[in-house]
């Protein structure tokens, strides 16, 4: 179904997400930005106030792909000999791959990009008494 601007929704949320579409995304961060927004906008999702929470939403994204083929690569330990003998540590790139997943599932959250996250979105959400069957409505005022 077509607007009064002759663009369907879809065409639309296209337009906006280019439009608002930060200038120093990597290509990567881009190809990411080109799927991920046009959805955003589709919902209502994406406003010129959230474009910086998105784009850090890509570079996250990429960082731990990057980190994920690191780990793939080299194995997530090393050994290291010494007084104490033979000892297996972790690679530093693990625990960037924990901090960089935990700032990506915040944002993932902050966006609504999980089945949970997106109720929790909703309209109507958050009010477990609504003023017609909450006994305390009006109390405070």
């Amino acid at each position: 179904m077509k607007a009064t601007d002759g663009l369907t929704h879809e065409e639309r949320a296209e337009r906006d997400a280019a439009a608002l579409k930060p200038f120093d995304l990597t290509e990567y961060e881009a190809q990411i930005w080109d799927r991920i927004a046009p959805q955003l906008a589709q919902q209502g999702r994406l406003k010129p106030y959230y474009v910086d929470t998105v784009a850090e939403y890509c570079r996250a994204l990429i960082r731990m792909r990057a980190l994920r083929s690191t780990l793939q690569e080299e194995g997530e330990t090393y050994t290291v000999s010494g007084r104490n003998g033979k000892q297996y540590k972790s690679r530093p790139e693990v625990a960037q791959l924990n901090e960089t997943w935990r700032q990506w599932r915040n944002l993932t959250a902050a966006l609504g990009l999980s089945p949970t996250d997106e109720r929790g979105l909703a309209e109507g959400q958050g009010d477990l008494f609504p003023d017609a069957d909450n006994p305390f409505a009006g109390m405070g005022a």
